[in-house]
């Protein structure tokens, strides 16, 4: 589990696509017992297991993860243009007991690539971020309510859900752009996207439930 307060923005160092993979190293300033064989590490929102982690230099460590077919598909780690060598990650090791609950819960299973509208500047240092993705996820956002982007847990400003289109506007502070690759983010680029984990158990309760309660109401009259 995580919960979308990002501890470090790594830097991509190697990039190697295999058959139905990729394998990537990562440079972090987390610590290396944070990154031991088998740890479980959030890149970009998407929970990835760590099969290599060696020091590299002072304050500096490099892990290795694979990023599956299923993956590639709901990430940008498949695309080497965006997130190839060079590539700024935003970077969460796993909560362990007695951590701090900041943010708000995340699996590190993303549901959806997402796709920015637009991220521009405001007033007193804000970015406007909108982001579009399928309608059919469109259940699963409200207003004031949680969403996490690229790994990043943010408070949903404004959504709107339709047939035709979805999409929901993030106001970003000053710290979460310093401490994040969000400001990066240009109009056309596609973003990792988990939506929350309450939203959806309550919305797909209710598509399998409601049918179910409705039906003897109906059926009496």
């Amino acid at each position: 589990m995580f919960t979308g307060l990002i501890r470090d923005v790594g830097t991509i160092c190697s990039w190697e696509k295999r058959t139905h993979s990729v394998r990537m190293q990562i440079e972090t300033k987390l610590a290396l017992q944070e990154l031991q064989l088998g740890a479980s590490v959030a890149c970009n929102g998407v929970c990835l297991t760590v099969i290599e982690s060696e020091s590299f230099e002072q304050n500096l460590n490099r892990f290795t993860v694979e990023a599956g077919p299923k993956t590639l598909e709901l990430s940008r780690f498949g695309i080497p243009d965006l997130l190839g060598i060079g590539a700024l990650i935003n970077l969460e090791p796993a909560l362990k007991m007695g951590d701090s609950l900041g943010g708000h819960l995340l699996s590190g299973h993303v549901d959806t690539r997402g796709c920015v509208i637009f991220n521009k500047p405001t007033a007193d240092g804000f970015w406007h971020l909108r982001v579009g993705f399928d309608s059919s996820f469109g259940q699963y956002v409200v207003k004031k309510g949680s969403i996490a982007l690229s790994g990043v847990s943010l408070t949903i400003v404004d959504c709107y859900r339709d047939a035709g289109e979805s999409w929901v506007d993030i106001m970003l502070i000053p710290h979460t752009l310093t401490q994040t690759n969000l400001q990066a983010l240009t109009a056309g680029c596609p973003i990792e996207i988990e939506f929350d984990g309450q939203a959806k158990l309550v919305a797909d309760m209710l598509e399998v439930m409601l049918p179910s309660l409705l039906k003897p109401l109906l059926n009496k009259n």
